[in-house]
């Protein structure tokens, strides 16, 4: 028969060792690089078995290469060189498996950010006609993406008067913070007491 597992019971044959549930800015790589360990039946490492990497979802990528077949080391360790974010904010998935082990396939997750703000572009309130000293129907706001039109979130965006003597709600210049959706608002904007641009 064989041995008794040792007391307190053995630790999973394959599991994840490090590199899930990260948090990144799309398209650079998560540190730590996601890796399992391979065990035998009384938690020895066992080395050379073969383990696939495969990314499951968001689009990023893998070294080597999805699908990666990578050879577990002296202490039952496979572990990839990199995993790099999908350029789309939001949820990323990898897969590992071994063939038949207990515990095949695991999971990793992570979650890509924003990046830096790189564009502004206007979003409504922009063309508008209304009566002199009266606020315009819909109020300015802009649209803040980072390179790969993802939005950005918490950036301070600055309104100012530039003519027409008009007033801004609040009083010009005017901080105002983009939200989740990378849009910064004006409450309101009022326009000034002479006809015209």
């Amino acid at each position: 028969p064989a041995p008794a597992p040792p007391p307190g019971g053995a630790a999973p044959p394959f599991a994840v060792n490090p590199g899930t549930g990260l948090t990144a800015t799309v398209t650079p790589a998560v540190a730590p690089a996601p890796a399992v360990i391979v065990r035998d039946q009384f938690a020895n490492p066992v080395a050379g078995v073969s383990v696939t990497f495969t990314v499951t979802g968001g689009g990023g990528s893998i070294t080597p290469g999805s699908p990666a077949s990578v050879s577990t080391n002296a202490a039952g360790i496979a572990a990839l060189t990199n995993w790099t974010l999908g350029t789309v904010a939001g949820a990323n998935t990898l897969q590992a498996t071994a063939g038949g082990l207990p515990g095949s396939p695991v999971s990793f997750t992570a979650t890509g950010t924003a990046g830096p703000a790189t564009q502004i572009a206007l979003n409504a309130g922009h063309g508008q006609s209304a009566t002199v000293n009266t606020t315009v129907a819909t109020a300015p706001s802009v649209l803040v993406r980072d390179q790969f039109n993802n939005p950005v979130a918490g950036l301070s965006v600055t309104f100012t008067v530039t003519g027409g003597g008009g007033t801004i709600s609040p009083a010009s210049p005017a901080s105002v913070a983009t939200n989740a959706a990378g849009l910064a608002a004006l409450p309101s904007w009022t326009l000034g007491t002479t006809a015209g641009a």
